[in-house]
């Protein structure tokens, strides 16, 4: 798995807690929150309004060399919903309302009420105050596609209604073991929210993705982690140990000299 698309897909989760009609409940790639049944129909097991954060498929075309840190375009879920039963009394009325909007809970309330949601969840990824925004549009270089989808469930009671986003991004490539982290980029930002988080959880995600990368690299090393080549190929791009050195402690080649000879010239 990638870790840059971990990284996203966290900073998601904790750019929008808070900062929309769900609240906290932002969930982080639940097994079947908004689950379509073989029939078509919905199904959650979640007691709240809720948003959940998947990235499920990616593809990267044009991968130069044998790099595996190039992710190429990753997609990133979100899925809203809300049902009958996610209620709130009106002290006043002794209604029952839509958390967060008082508004009297029918299936238009519902649908104005996800719509709400989605409006605020492209807010907060765009918070310029948001730090954990911050390091999510880092992340990526830009969009390429979004798509926008919904699906209803009025057969069994429960009433449940949905929405789903799906945003396509160009995801940055993967940082190389062994290479020091560039202490700005947006990468060294995740770690620092994850280590700086409360949670405990986040904090061993931050040491377990720190240990991955840890360690150090020559030079060549790091051309070798980054591209996938080969030992001949360095050797012949002149940074590679040179050949038989079962060490691999060969310093990297800085200059040569070449010995050219006349060839004679033939006789008029």
């Amino acid at each position: 798995m990638s870790l840059t698309r971990i990284a996203l897909r966290i900073a998601a989760v904790e750019a929008l807690k808070g900062r929309t009609l769900v609240g906290d409940n932002v969930l982080d790639s639940p097994n079947g929150a908004l689950d379509i049944q073989a029939d078509g129909t919905l199904r959650t097991d979640e007691e709240k309004p809720f948003i959940s954060v998947y990235t499920d498929q990616g593809k990267a075309e044009g991968v130069t060399g044998r790099s595996l840190i190039e992710n190429g375009v990753c997609d990133i879920v979100f899925e809203m919903g809300v049902s009958l039963g996610m209620t709130e009394v009106d002290q006043d009325t002794g209604e029952a309302t839509l958390v967060g909007i008082q508004v009297p809970a029918s299936d238009s309330t519902k649908e104005f009420f996800l719509d709400i949601v989605q409006r605020q969840l492209a807010d907060a990824l765009n918070d310029p105050d948001n730090p954990w925004a911050e390091v999510y549009r880092g992340l990526h270089y830009g969009v390429t596609k979004l798509e926008y989808a919904g699906a209803r469930n009025a057969d069994d009671g429960q009433r449940l209604a949905g929405h789903q986003m799906r945003i396509s991004v160009q995801l940055a490539d993967d940082p190389v073991k062994g290479d020091a982290l560039d202490a700005d980029a947006p990468f060294s930002g995740f770690l620092d929210l994850l280590e700086a988080s409360s949670d405990p959880v986040r904090q061993t995600q931050a040491a377990t993705i720190r240990s991955l990368l840890a360690g150090s690299n020559e030079p060549w090393q790091s051309l070798q982690r980054r591209h996938g080549m080969t030992a001949s190929e360095l050797l012949a791009l002149g940074r590679g140990p040179f050949a038989g050195d079962e060490e691999r402690a060969s310093p990297m080649m800085e200059g040569a000299t070449i010995d050219l000879q006349r060839r004679p010239q033939p006789a008029e």
